[in-house]
């Protein structure tokens, strides 16, 4: 096991270039795989507002649970107990919590509210990984290297994808950090794809990761939830299983 003892508490956003490039898919399982792989306390915050796919990739669909639009009217009084009634523990070690499935309950949405969750997170979190759409890189008006440790942006590697993803990392303000941006080109054996020379010279950024397309996998996650998955020595498995461990790397974990 890796030990998080006495390093401070890190926020990795992870973001897609378009719908459907599998970025819920990447940051459940490097969420999952980090609970598993740390001694630290992993939070996973999905801000996927009126969508119910952790809900139903983490077998919640079924269960009353509370979400970030319950505490609206509190925000400003968080405290552990209210944590303690939002946050869901799962015997893996990691912990969730789940966006406001009606639309209108997103008060929670702007920059004052969000550094206030965070900080506040980060008193009872070592490693906090965020589900970022990424339209609300334009929604906020802060300030985001200082909020966040790291960025992860995925994208397909079609050529429509690729140049959403140039635009996304410059609205995140990444162009002259580049040391806190990771890409992750995803499903890069479909079609129809850009070869890979062709992704380098499209990007401003460096890949750090190719992860295949696997069916099987896709249904396995669907399932049976992403910790089922890294029973399985398959090449999917294995590059996500090598940049999370990347992660682990550069926090010195």
């Amino acid at each position: 096991m890796i030990r998080m003892d006495e390093k401070e508490p890190k926020v990795i956003f992870f973001s897609g270039s378009k719908g459907g490039c599998g970025c819920s898919f990447i940051t459940y399982c490097v969420s999952t795989y980090l609970a598993g792989k740390t001694t630290g306390n992993v939070l996973l915050i999905d801000l996927n507002t009126g969508k119910k796919d952790s809900r139903l990739i983490f077998n919640l669909a079924d269960g009353d649970y509370r979400d970030l639009g319950d505490i609206e009217s509190v925000i400003d009084e968080i405290d552990i107990l209210i944590l303690k009634r939002l946050v869901i523990n799962f015997k893996n070690g990691l912990n969730l919590i789940l966006p406001p499935l009606k639309t209108e309950r997103n008060k929670f949405f702007n920059s004052e509210y969000l550094e206030k969750l965070i900080d506040v997170l980060k008193e009872h979190f070592d490693l906090i990984c965020v589900d970022f759409p990424a339209y609300l890189y334009n929604h906020y008006k802060v300030d985001m290297k200082d909020l966040v440790d790291k960025y992860v942006f995925i994208s397909l590697p079609d050529l429509v994808s690729l140049n959403n993803l140039n635009l996304m990392i410059k609205d995140a303000a990444c162009d002259e950090f580049s040391y806190e941006c990771d890409i992750i080109i995803n499903k890069f054996n479909t079609r129809p794809s850009v070869p890979v020379a062709g992704i380098n010279s499209i990007l401003k950024n460096p890949v750090n990761a190719f992860i295949p397309y696997d069916r099987d996998i896709e249904f396995l996650i669907q399932t049976r939830g992403p910790g089922s998955v890294f029973d399985y020595n398959l090449r999917v498995v294995n590059s996500i299983s090598a940049f999370s461990k990347k992660i682990c790397e550069d926090f010195g974990l």
